[in-house]
């Protein structure tokens, strides 16, 4: 039989190893509860089904886009400001909420971490094309640059 001290050690030892898998449990399940999580709840606003970005180049009109919305496809073309001659231009999220669709457009180092690149900033062109399973009531477009956050498009005002 153990002394009644080292038999709390080991309880302790035990609950340290499982507590952040107790506190993990709750963030990885399917879930379906909540407020608009679940599949059953009514909730008939639109979702994000599919998406295509690509880096077109160079362009010259900086924190620039413009978006056409038509039967469950936004496209959008644009121009946004990367920090350095590494950068290309990158889908940073695409997501539907209260009906409005909010596409972030960023800039990513397209070069090895062993390349030194142009200290100047650069301007780049892309086109996203957004796929929805309904219609959605406006397009907000989001650029995510050196200077920060600035809504370029917003069809709702």
């Amino acid at each position: 039989m153990l002394p009644p001290a080292l038999g709390t050690v080991m309880n302790r030892r035990t609950m340290l190893r499982t507590t952040p898998l107790l506190a993990l449990s709750g963030c990885v399940g399917t879930g379906g509860g909540g407020d608009g999580g679940g599949d059953g709840g009514g909730d008939d606003s639109p979702r994000v089904t599919g998406r295509s970005f690509e880096d077109t180049g160079e362009c010259s009109d900086a924190e620039t886009a413009t978006a056409d919305d038509s039967d469950g496809e936004v496209r959008i073309e644009g121009c946004v400001t990367g920090p350095n001659g590494c950068a290309v231009a990158a889908l940073g999220s695409a997501a539907v909420g209260d009906g409005v669709l909010e596409v972030v457009v960023t800039t990513e180092r397209d070069a090895p971490p062993d390349v030194a690149c142009t200290e100047a900033l650069v301007y780049r062109a892309y086109v996203a094309t957004i796929t929805t399973d309904g219609e959605v009531s406006s397009v907000r477009v989001v650029h995510d640059a050196p200077g920060g956050r600035e809504t370029v498009v917003d069809t709702a005002a």
